[in-house]
């Protein structure tokens, strides 16, 4: 049986912020495996921790948790990225809620000044194996510009969008670096960018909440292969903490933990009815589960009739709870 290995073994304290509700891990030399950066920053956080344990959240709850992550990511960096000619870049539309314009605008120059920004919004479809995603247009509203490049994207799983966007950006400006930050990011993600980095001699610099997720093999859900990212997964690293609380909260299970994020933030109705299609695929037991948390309100009436709509196994595997909670 594969061991997991925690945080606190690869890692050691960074920083942390002036009110100390996040600090970050430092790792070096991760694996001393040549295809990882040299330098990963892991930031640890309350939110961090309830966004990575929040299936059952949705919409506007969830887009102000990544609002205050990337507020935490800033105040954690900030000093270190003072005085470089920053530009920042973001992947539409997963990363709008990941805006680092303000954050940057509690201090100079950036109170005064936007933080230079481009848009970036590329179609990608599955291949025909069905087991990675192909890029196959690109729009672009901005200018590539700036020694030191920021990309905020919300959840990272096979890094394929990013390594699109930086191997055609890197042919019209080559940065000195890139720090890439992400609320739930894989690793695997990381090694595809890096690979893109390495090319043109790019540092790269990714910076992770909570996780360093290992992307699972096969997806929980069918037809959504390489997109899942659980705590649970043996090569995940994470702080003992977490993992204690994720063991218990998804009940041992490789629940992913976060699902479609723009699903999520868009149209939570179907996010909702898909986690609990995957809470039944996993065999999650539904007396265990906090319904009163969840940001629909799974025990009204028209939700559980489009439950029924969408598989009525499904309604059937959550009957008996919805009828204890009524």
């Amino acid at each position: 049986m594969v061991e997991h290995i925690f945080l606190e073994e690869v890692g050691i304290p960074y920083s942390i912020n002036a009110i100390g509700s996040a600090k970050a891990w430092e790792v070096r030399q991760l694996r001393n495996d040549s295809t990882i950066p040299p330098l990963i920053y892991v930031m640890e956080s309350d939110v961090g921790q309830q966004f990575l344990l929040g299936r059952e959240m949705s919409g506007r709850p969830k887009f102000n948790m990544i609002r205050y992550l990337a507020k935490s990511f800033v105040e954690l960096f900030f000093e270190q990225l003072s005085g470089k000619a920053l530009s920042q870049y973001l992947i539409l539309r997963g990363a709008y809620p990941f805006d680092l314009q303000y954050a940057f605008g509690c201090a100079p120059p950036y109170d005064r000044h936007l933080l230079p920004t481009g848009f970036i919004k590329l179609q990608r479809v599955l291949n025909q194996n069905g087991t990675d995603w192909e890029i196959h247009a690109q729009h672009f509203i901005g200018e590539y510009q700036g020694e030191t490049w920021l990309i905020p994207d919300t959840a990272i799983a096979s890094g394929s969008t990013i390594a699109y966007f930086l191997r055609n950006g890197f042919s019209h400006h080559l940065p000195k670096q890139v720090y890439l930050f992400t609320a739930c990011g894989s690793l695997e993600g990381i090694q595809r960018i890096y690979q893109e980095c390495l090319k043109k001699n790019v540092e790269l610099i990714p910076v992770f909440s909570q996780c360093i997720f290992q992307v699972s093999q096969i997806g929980n859900l069918p037809g959504l292969p390489l997109t899942d990212l659980s705590i649970m997964s043996t090569g995940s690293m994470t702080t003992k903490g977490l993992y204690e609380k994720a063991l218990t909260r998804y009940q041992g299970t490789r629940m992913c933990c976060v699902g479609d994020i723009g699903e999520s933030l868009e149209d939570p109705v179907t996010y909702s009815i898909r986690t609990l299609w995957e809470m039944q695929i996993l065999g999650m037991d539904p007396k265990k589960e906090d319904w009163k948390a969840w940001t629909i309100d799974v025990r009204e009436k028209s939700f559980q009739e489009k439950v029924l709509d969408f598989n009525p196994a499904l309604a059937d595997y959550h009957k008996e709870i919805w009828k204890e909670e009524r």
